[in-house]
């Protein structure tokens, strides 16, 4: 429920702060008083657009929080709410500032949200039911979803779904298929040229990195077999290299371990030392024998390297992009040459969902018509007793072309006068009856909705005394269930209230100023009594309105 609303320069509001009752919360107050004020301003800290034009001073922040108290364990557990509420406190506090520049600060549980994230969660808290809200029941598309809230479909709609993405999916590759027929021929010349010259090397880096280094021996043979030719000079065999130097450091070494026996183990590394000597001019001679210069051999290297910057430079810039151009180039080839058969495969499939498909919206359908008899007695018991005596409602399911909700169009439609034939509710409906018809509809959805929060603003239209007995009747039933909070300017609906608040326009310090206060008893019905008899209550209203508090709450 929403236990409480601050709102500070807002519309005509400086500073309130209302309280609100589980069950029925009425507001009332004369026209221009501002009750519509209070809904605005809830509906701006769920998400609406705000302006400039919205500030009671310019020149200030508009301030709006809401607290809710979350009891709905649907509500608690769903992934929208988790990371706000605790285990211990279901309390949901939303805070939004908007500041004179355009710019606004929005938190949740102390949490910084988006626009985006407060709307869905709002979406979620509060169900708005304002005049225009009305316009929901000509929408056709509506229809479908407020008869679908009725049905447990187990796992069909999912299924029906999951089927249905992947029937989307391949009509959209057959359409691919025939736009491209028209360029194939085309097409399949560029990719061809384009694979074959990607084909021209492996497209891997460590082949590249191999043929690098080919390339920089091949271009440096010279120097190579210079460097090579002077370390050999250094350690050959005559007496001014390596080799004859070691030999003759034999000589004092072994005159060294006879004098003193401890250095033994430096014979050792002189032996060592003589050895790796021998190994290096080995692999020298060696590798003086592997170079050499082929001038074939180089101009093959070169321009396969000069393939492969030319390939990075196309379809790069590393060889992993060009491997992956290759790819979805060589698919595609594949798809264009393969045209036909690839067309007749892809409609086979797409029958074969189409089957599926329909199998599974045969059993949504029949579910659906199901609901629409259940639902048919349930409207037509309701808007009998808010005084449409005659009415007849009827919701037809009718067969369409395959959808994503199925193979049905859910049309509402009504009779509300004897000898009348049923009509589309869009062709029919008056704004009072729009009304009366949203009320039975939210009775009959009660069990199912999980919004735990409804609002009606002046859902009275075009209703008279009697009716608006029932009416409140109603919308006590309704307010059981979840909390209701109503704009009213009946005081027979307002008799019905758990708690009754009172929206006043006053002049401070010079400029018109919006305020709310809650109603005692006896406020209650001195309100009431002015709602029936004007802005001076009489004795005979006075007594009218105890007795209809009494009968409301009888």
């Amino acid at each position: 429920m929403l236990s409480q609303l601050s709102i500070q320069n807002f519309g005509l509001i400086d500073q309130v702060t209302v309280e609100f009752h589980e069950h029925l919360n009425v507001l009332t107050g004369e026209t221009g008083a501002g009750k519509s004020i209070i809904i605005d301003a809830l509906r701006a800290a769920l998400g609406d657009r705000m302006s400039n034009a919205q500030l009671r001073d310019p020149q200030k922040s508009c301030h709006i929080e809401a607290n809710f108290n979350l009891t709905n364990q649907e509500l608690k557990n769903s992934a929208l709410f988790k990371d706000f509420l605790s285990e211990e406190d279901p309390a949901l506090i939303i805070q939004r500032t908007y500041q004179p520049d355009g710019r606004h600060k929005i938190k949740i549980n102390g949490f910084s949200v988006t626009l985006g994230q407060l709307k869905e969660i709002g979406n979620h808290l509060i169900d708005f039911h304002g005049p225009h809200d009305h316009q929901m029941l000509l929408s056709q598309a509506a229809h479908m979803e407020i008869l679908d809230r009725l049905i447990d479909f187990g796992s069909l709609v999912t299924d029906y779904q999951a089927l249905y993405a992947q029937y989307i999916q391949l009509q959209k590759k057959s359409a691919e298929l025939q736009a491209l027929s028209h360029s194939r021929e085309r097409e399949l010349d560029l990719l061809s040229h384009q694979i074959k010259e990607l084909e021209q090397v492996p497209l891997n880096d460590q082949h590249c990195e191999e043929l690098l280094q080919q390339q920089t021996r091949v271009n440096n043979t010279e120097r190579l077999a210079g460097c090579v030719a002077q370390l050999m000079d250094l350690l050959k065999e005559d007496g001014n290299g390596t080799t004859e130097k070691i030999r003759q450091a034999f000589s004092p070494m072994s005159t060294l371990n006879h004098i003193d026996g401890q250095t033994a183990p430096l014979m050792e590394y002189l032996t060592q030392l003589q050895e790796t000597n021998g190994q290096l001019l080995a692999a020298l001679n060696d590798y003086s024998d592997q170079i050499s210069f082929e001038p074939q051999e180089a101009q093959a290297i070169n321009e396969r390297v000069d393939i492969f910057e030319d390939i990075k430079r196309k379809y790069g810039p590393t060889l992993a992009r060009a491997k992956k151009f290759y790819d979805t180039a060589k698919e595609r080839f594949d798809l264009l040459s393969n045209l036909e058969h690839n067309d007749a495969q892809l409609r086979s499939e797409i029958q074969n969902l189409e089957k599926k498909l329909k199998q599974i919206a045969a059993k949504i359908s029949g579910k659906r018509k199901n609901a629409a008899q259940a639902l048919q007695k349930i409207i037509e018991k309701e808007l009998s007793e808010l005084g449409i005596a005659h009415v007849k409602f009827e919701g037809r399911v009718e067969p369409s072309d395959i959808h994503d909700h199925g193979q049905d169009r859910v049309t509402f439609y009504l009779s509300p006068n004897l000898g009348v034939e049923l009509k589309p509710l869009s062709e029919i409906v008056s704004t009072g009856e729009a009304a009366r018809v949203m009320l039975a509809l939210k009775k009959a959805l009660i069990k199912v909705d999980p919004i735990p929060v409804l609002i009606f603003d002046e859902i009275d239209a075009q209703i008279g005394g009697r009716l608006g007995t029932i009416t409140g009747q109603k919308l006590r039933e309704i307010s059981r269930g979840r909390q209701v909070i109503l704009i009213t300017h009946l005081p027979q609906i307002a008799s019905f209230a758990d708690a009754h608040f009172k929206v006043i326009k006053a002049v401070q310090t010079g400029r018109a100023c919006t305020t709310i206060e809650e109603l005692g008893k006896e406020e209650r019905v001195k309100e009431l009594a002015q709602m029936m008899s004007g802005k001076t209550e009489t004795k005979i209203s006075i007594q009218h309105a105890r007795d209809m508090l009494v009968n409301a709450n009888a």
